[in-house]
């Protein structure tokens, strides 16, 4: 049991994970979620949202729930002591941890790749781009999400859809006040050519 948890499971360091877990908010028990302990607090802005903005917001952010189920097997390592727990006594005082972490990556996987979806979905959408050449940029991107929209933002040209996005929310120009003119500057108009006096 303790090499499953040092050796299979846990892939960073206690003090990464909990780097990662103090970004997050803790949430009150619930009974019917009751092995998420955190929420990432991001409120998904929609498709109607410009990329950029949705981006920024963390919409397509990775999923928290892999940094929740790294945190479960520390839980459950630190209740173990290998000089007094035989397996079937390990298994036993670690099961809530274990349950909770197999949920957890079950919920991982499943928004992690709703994300991703998402992501593809959102690029093909904003930039005229096809997802085979999506894939293969982002494959060679060593940057950020961000960064790669800068980039794409330069070298893909925008689709109409996200052009009208992005000019949502500006509204109309302000009107310009205009001065009425004085009487002295006004042109007064004329009957005809003006009079010879020679």
């Amino acid at each position: 049991m303790y090499s499953f948890i040092k050796e299979t499971s846990i892939r960073h360091s206690k003090e990464v994970v909990t780097e990662h877990i103090n970004k997050l908010q803790p949430i009150n028990y619930n009974k019917f979620m009751w092995w998420r302990t955190h929420t990432d607090k991001i409120v998904p802005l929609g498709k109607r949202a410009p990329l950029k903005d949705r981006i920024l917001n963390g919409d397509f952010n990775p999923s928290s729930y892999f940094w929740q189920a790294q945190l479960s097997l520390y839980m459950a390592k630190e209740k173990l002591d290998l000089t007094k727990h035989d397996s079937q006594f390990q298994v036993e005082i670690c099961a809530v941890d274990f349950a909770r972490y197999k949920r957890l990556m079950e919920d991982f996987e499943k928004e992690e790749t709703s994300r991703v979806v998402a992501l593809y979905d959102a690029f093909t959408s904003a930039f005229q781009i096809t997802k085979e050449e999506l894939e293969t940029e982002f494959l060679k991107w060593p940057g950020d999400i961000l960064s790669f929209y800068d980039r794409a933002s330069n070298f893909f040209r925008t689709t109409p859809a996200e052009n009208r996005k992005n000019m949502r929310g500006r509204g109309r120009p302000k009107k310009v006040r205009t001065l009425p003119i004085p009487d002295v500057l006004k042109i007064k108009k004329g009957r005809g050519r003006p009079k010879n006096h020679l």
